[in-house]
């Protein structure tokens, strides 16, 4: 009796976990629709500038400097996107040890319409002339390391979700 319960808890725990079967790609039930983001390609007089920040699980902080950061227009398909990697649509951050999930359908489309730039040395970005609206910025402050004779990714992705106004300018701070 004692087995059989060890195997119902360790079967019950892989169903709860929440990145267990992520090797198959998540199921979206929305589709993206390009009416939904085409705003933000539109030439904008608005800026969002920041800094990034991912916290390693040994506790260290690392800094978006030389990494990517992302703008990504706020619809129904990017909201679900985020929910289901940052576990809200506010602010967060994954770690690749956690092995974030890759989704289906995976849109092309959608990844047209983000804005992309680098962090400087200061771990600073800056998204200028944009379109005023509500945005994903997430910092990927992802790189190589050799684990056990094997290249693997480490570090991750952090989110915030930010609006801007028409002609004005907001601040994003990514620090999870």
């Amino acid at each position: 009796m004692k087995k059989k319960s060890r195997y119902l808890l360790s079967f019950t725990f892989l169903l709860l976990s929440p990145f267990a079967f992520s090797q198959e790609p998540t199921q979206l039930e929305s589709t993206f629709n390009i009416d939904d983001v085409k705003w933000v390609k539109a030439a904008g007089n608005s800026s969002i500038q920041g800094k990034a920040f991912i916290k390693l699980k040994n506790k260290e902080t690392k800094g978006c400097a030389g990494f990517g950061v992302e703008l990504l227009p706020a619809a129904t398909y990017a909201n679900e996107r985020i929910l289901k990697t940052y576990g809200n649509n506010d602010h967060g951050q994954i770690l690749m040890e956690d092995n974030p999930p890759k989704f289906t359908p995976d849109a092309k489309e959608y990844h047209d319409m983000v804005i992309k730039t680098k962090c400087n040395t200061n771990n600073e970005f800056t998204f200028n002339n944009i379109s005023a609206g509500e945005y994903y910025v997430i910092g990927f402050i992802i790189w190589d390391k050799n684990e056990n004779g094997k290249t693997v990714k480490a570090g991750g992705g952090v989110m915030k979700k930010v609006k801007v106004a028409a002609n004005s300018s907001a601040e994003a701070i990514l620090n999870f």
